[in-house]
């Protein structure tokens, strides 16, 4: 790859790829449980994948989520077995796990200064816990009270737009999307009576808009981006008896990439920043925090317009409110194809 290729496609715009991210938030089993903020992949995926051409086309994506939430969190710490016990005494529902598996298809379309991409997102998803308290005397949650779920289908869709008309170099750009409520909203637990908490749902039944920009750039022989987005639902509907409105969700991503080892293989290294307000399940507020996330990476060109890619997502910062159920990593892979 020479200088100028390298140059110019660093400075090709990118698209923001929310993939299940806000939409995907779980955790509120049965009846007192409170959400997870530590949920869903907030990576620049298309940056990541060596950007998007300034060349009219389309391009198609492919990509694999995994995140396994296992590990009990409480403020900015792990989650003692005191407090759990004591919790679990006092009451409230002690989450045991949740494991989603999200595969998302994109298709993309980018022109000389805008671009259009539409995410559909199928999600799979597993989750236990241990329910509330009730008239049990134990001093710690047992499997007398465990509950169990496993849903799956087609989770809520994005489209997403974004201009790059300001300048010259189309360095910077601005992003407006939108979520739709195209996900279930009426799964039960395998108990087959028992519906499903809202954040369990494989949708919100919200539709939510989504407002960003973004700037690139490179310096020596490293490419660098900058991007900000916010996700606000604006309409909702009334689920099992309560109204459920996703918090707002603030979102900032940076990262870096090398470009000097050629045309087929490039590391990267992104910071991803999440702060998640509470949900509002009915008038009362659930979950939320602040999370932080360092993502190593890579991507490899493998010919014929189709490129792979990889990242871990290892948290290096998380305050959730209350007891949270959160993952120790989570893991993206990804496929894309250029028909430009």
């Amino acid at each position: 790859m020479n200088a100028t290729h390298t140059t110019s496609h660093i400075r090709t715009p990118f698209r923001i790829v929310i993939a299940t991210a806000f939409a995907l938030l779980p955790l509120i089993a049965m009846n007192n449980a409170l959400a997870c903020a530590a949920c869903g992949c907030t990576l620049s995926k298309d940056w990541g994948t060596q950007g998007i051409s300034t060349t009219p086309g389309f391009t198609a994506d492919l990509s694999y989520d995994y995140i396994n939430q296992n590990q009990q969190r409480y403020g900015s710490g792990t989650a003692s077995s005191a407090k759990i016990s004591e919790l679990w005494l006092a009451g409230q529902e002690i989450e045991d796990y949740t494991t989603t598996r999200t595969t998302t298809a994109s298709l993309n379309y980018t022109s000389d200064t805008w671009g259009a991409n539409v995410q559909l997102p199928f999600v799979q998803r597993t989750h236990g816990t241990f329910g509330d308290n009730g008239a049990s005397a134990s001093p710690s949650p047992d499997y007398s009270s465990y509950a169990s779920s496993s849903d799956s289908g087609i989770g809520d869709i994005r489209v997403i737009g974004r201009y790059t008309g300001f300048s010259a170099d189309k360095a910077a750009g601005v992003i407006a999307g939108i979520k739709l409520p195209t996900g279930s909203t009426d799964a039960n637990f395998n108990d087959s009576i028992t519906p499903l908490d809202r954040s369990l749902e494989i949708g919100t039944g919200s539709t939510d808009v989504i407002l960003g920009g973004f700037v690139t750039g490179t310096i020596a022989g490293y490419g660098w981006f900058a991007q900000g987005t916010v996700q606000h639902a604006v309409a909702t509907k009334t689920i099992v008896g309560a109204d459920y409105r996703p918090g707002d969700a603030y979102a900032l991503n940076t990262g870096m990439r090398y470009a000097k080892f050629g045309a087929r293989f490039t590391p990267m290294l992104q910071l991803n920043y999440i702060h998640r307000a509470s949900d509002d399940v009915g008038g009362t507020p659930l979950d939320g925090g602040t999370l932080v996330y360092l993502a190593p990476g890579a991507s490899l060109r493998v010919g014929g317009g189709t490129s792979v890619y990889g990242f871990v997502q290892l948290p290096v910062y998380q305050d959730v409110n209350g007891l949270q159920l959160s993952p120790r990593y989570t893991l993206t892979l990804g496929a894309q194809q250029s028909f430009q």
